[in-house]
């Protein structure tokens, strides 16, 4: 039998009321509250794509269960968590209006978003960097969930210090649940850069391949889900050289994948409410299949406030974090600056094997709930730098910023974001900055 779990509009199930006197009733005397009728049945309508037992096994009742409001509610929210759908309702219908304890037939009635959509995708900053490509996205691929994600994009970076052009093309896909509670995620990258010499203005091919594939497992139990997810696998990485003034090629490496999430995240359509929390790390050892030897891990938090102001007026707060030993030991693993992180500074402003991030992200509509106001206010550092002539150290760097956040609720994930940004320690002045996921 099929678990539910979710969060609904709800429908109230009183069939009557409690009637005649009351002035006798002794005060000690408890009144026990009417027993919800049973669930008899589940029907969906408006479902297209999305198959049934997709939305069963995010509902917190089953058929034989007590039809409470409480339980409804949820049951809606665990569908709306999905994030495949602009609308979810949930009617209790008593299957006989003479006995109402007969039971009910929950009625839930959906309307989907876009699944399959081709996305321009564009990064561009005030210091001339810019990017363009095309983003496919196939969301819940075979009406399962599942996510298919495709992309090429093409950069110039004139103002950057270790590329001249990219080209790069990324597949990944996801199945989060599988076989029960059991999923597959894996992904190839391919990148093709006219990289600088660090310090030099001699440019020389790169060629980096990356493949990923993991299994993953849900251990949340509630309905709206809430818990840890965990995963591991492997990934393969290759750097391969070419021209006159290309340095030694890195080789490539095998390393081990394990990592963990807990996530506690409420969608809203606009907005989000909740947290999440992950770790990962990635371990390659030199001679198990591998030219050289890393370690890796990386962190995050994100904390989605609701604000007592309005619907879908929101502070959200995150944290990164990351550090990197070993490897090549020929360029800086992370970075700061531009349209993601950092938005005051240009790209790759700060580098470094280890990282630290903090921003603080006011929203708030601006007419309708699509279009949000957004000031940011980010602090980071980067430290460890391999490399002599990368900017790194030098304390914590902060910006703030304002723009526009617009949020797309007929299709799946789909935000678009530019503003301007103010670096408040060195830096080169208020910056443009856009971007899109």
């Amino acid at each position: 039998m099929n678990r539910l779990h979710g969060r609904p509009g709800l429908t109230s199930l009183a069939a009557g009321a409690v009637a005649g006197a009351v002035a006798l009733t002794p005060p000690a005397l408890a009144i026990a509250a009417p027993a919800a009728p049973p669930v008899v049945a589940i029907e969906f309508s408006g479902n297209v794509v999305t198959r049934e037992r997709v939305m069963l096994r995010e509902m917190a009742l089953a058929i034989g269960e007590p039809a409470d409001p409480e339980e409804i509610q949820r049951s809606r929210q665990g569908i709306y968590d999905l994030g495949l759908f602009r609308q979810v309702e949930i009617t209790p219908r008593p299957i006989d209006l003479d006995d109402v304890d007969a039971g009910v037939t929950l009625d839930v009635e959906v309307r989907e978003k876009r699944f399959l959509l081709p996305v321009p995708r564009i990064d561009a900053s005030s210091d001339r960097d810019r990017s363009f490509g095309l983003q496919l996205r196939w969301n819940n691929a075979f009406g399962e969930n599942h996510t298919l994600n495709a992309f090429v994009a093409d950069g110039r970076y004139p103002a950057d210090r270790l590329r001249d052009r990219e080209q790069r093309g990324r597949i990944a896909y996801e199945a989060p649940l599988l076989v029960g509670d059991w999923g597959l995620a894996g992904q190839v990258e391919r990148t093709e850069r006219r990289a600088r010499l660090s310090g030099s203005d001699e440019l020389f091919d790169e060629t980096l391949h990356r493949a990923e594939l993991r299994v993953t497992r849900d251990l949340r139990d509630t309905r709206p889900r809430r818990g840890w997810l965990a995963h591991a696998g492997l990934a393969y990485e290759d750097q391969r050289v070419a021209g006159d003034a290309a340095p030694a090629p890195d080789g490539h490496a095998t390393a081990l994948l394990v990592g963990a999430r807990h996530d506690n995240r409420r969608f809203q359509l606009y907005s989000e409410t909740g947290r999440r929390a992950s770790l990962s790390a990635e371990i390659a050892e030199r001679g198990w299949g591998s030219d050289y030897g890393y370690r890796r891990i990386d962190l995050g938090y994100q904390e989605y406030l609701a604000l007592p102001q309005g619907e879908h007026h929101s502070l959200y707060l995150i944290a990164r974090g990351g550090w990197y030993a070993g490897g090549p030991g020929r360029k800086n693993v992370h970075d700061l600056g531009g349209s993601g992180t950092l938005r005051g500074y240009s790209n790759d402003y700060l580098e470094g094997q280890r990282y630290g991030y903090l921003a603080a992200e006011y929203l708030r509509p601006l007419g309708p709930n699509w279009l949000r106001l957004l000031v940011v206010a980010e602090a980071g550092f980067a430290g460890g730098s391999v490399d002599p002539n990368a900017r790194t150290g030098g304390g914590i760097h902060a910006s703030i910023g304002v723009g526009l956040r617009l949020r797309f609720s007929w299709f799946v994930n789909f935000e678009l974001e530019a503003g301007f940004a103010q670096p408040l320690r060195r830096g080169d002045g208020w910056r443009f900055f856009a971007g899109g996921a």
